[in-house]
């Protein structure tokens, strides 16, 4: 199974949007501070210090392992035990969603009828019955840019 940490950082670490590389999630959450190297280095690193190339890699690949068992894997599967959805749909689906399928397990429970989930229509037609090719609004959501000040 292929867990991805980045999905469970994004929204469930609770940190600003310039907090959430590697390095910044593993100093955060773990306090271990990972080896950094700058791009430019890398290349020329192989050649010379391959050693030095691998620290870095390894240094990655332990500050992943860590978070993910340290919180992304007790997280999700807890989360699993009271939503009746597989890991990685726990994983990758919105909090708003997590919580309506909580909401129909229990209303489940207590026999309470809920209509079915709403389907979006692929063909919409107009009024005058042509097929709608594009709506000019459909919904919105916020993102943070990664530019200017937030770089």
């Amino acid at each position: 199974m292929h867990m991805d940490c980045l999905c469970w950082v994004k929204r469930d670490s609770y940190l600003p949007v310039g907090s959430q590389n590697l390095k910044a999630v593993a100093k955060a959450k773990l306090r271990y501070d990972p080896v950094e190297l700058d791009p430019e280095e890398m290349c020329p690193l192989a050649a010379s210090a391959p050693q030095v190339l691998s620290t870095y890699s390894v240094s990655d690949a332990v500050a992943t392992y860590y978070l993910y068992m340290q919180y992304v894997h007790p997280f999700i599967f807890a989360l699993c035990t009271i939503i009746p959805c597989e890991p990685d749909e726990v994983l990758r689906k919105g909090s708003g969603t997590l919580c309506e399928a909580l909401l129909m397990v229990e209303a489940f429970h207590a026999n309470i009828i809920f209509p079915n989930k709403e389907e979006s229509e692929f063909n919409k037609l107009t009024h005058d019955g042509h097929v709608l090719v594009q709506e000019t609004y459909v919904g919105g959501h916020v993102e943070a840019l990664e530019s200017g000040v937030f770089r």
